[in-house]
């Protein structure tokens, strides 16, 4: 957990969310890591042999080129950001907030989990990420976007509950409701 200390004893500001999937971790269903390599070169080899060695870079460059793009899309870590009474969830490598929201309006933080079957008779596997639930009709604001382990996101869930706890947030069930004036 990275966090920036405030100081003078009051809570860090700021908790930057660095989840990340176990090591050698492949039973996410995603297949084999090499695909995209392997079919890119078979491509390649069969129109080098049959149409030109010319044609046979069109798939090399396809592949440059989504390797590029998958490369240039990761958008850092999410760092939450608690001012003013308001939590504001923002990417390290992105220009603005992903969404800025009052600490009251967050309702709950919750476990997303989705469960993937094995293949060829695996065991099915958890895979979870973060949800800040917001008042309907807000939709749940997901930090990290892709799904990881459930280790991973249960500790990430007591992380990001804790933080924001000691910024005077309580999740909604267990505020005290109004008395009733009648």
């Amino acid at each position: 957990m990275a966090a920036v200390d405030a100081g003078g004893g009051a809570p860090p500001r700021e908790l930057v969310v660095d989840t990340v999937p176990a090591p050698s971790d492949s039973s996410d269903g995603a297949g084999s890591a090499m695909a995209p390599y392997v079919l890119t070169a078979i491509a390649a080899g069969l129109l080098a042999k049959y149409v030109s060695l010319t044609v046979a870079l069109a798939p090399v460059a396809v592949a440059a080129v989504a390797a590029f793009a998958r490369w240039r899309s990761r958008e850092g870590r999410f760092v939450l950001r608690v001012e003013d009474g308001s939590v504001e969830v923002t990417r390290e490598r992105r220009a603005g907030p992903v969404a800025r929201i009052a600490l009251a309006d967050v309702v709950d933080v919750t476990l997303d989990r989705k469960t993937h079957q094995g293949g060829r008779g695996g065991t099915a596997t958890d895979r979870v990420r973060l949800a800040l639930e917001r008042r309907t009709p807000g939709e749940p604001i997901f930090v990290p976007e892709e799904r990881v382990t459930a280790i991973e996101a249960e500790e990430w869930y007591a992380k990001v509950r804790v933080f924001l706890r000691k910024h005077g947030w309580v999740p909604e069930s267990e505020r005290r409701a109004p008395p009733d004036e009648t």
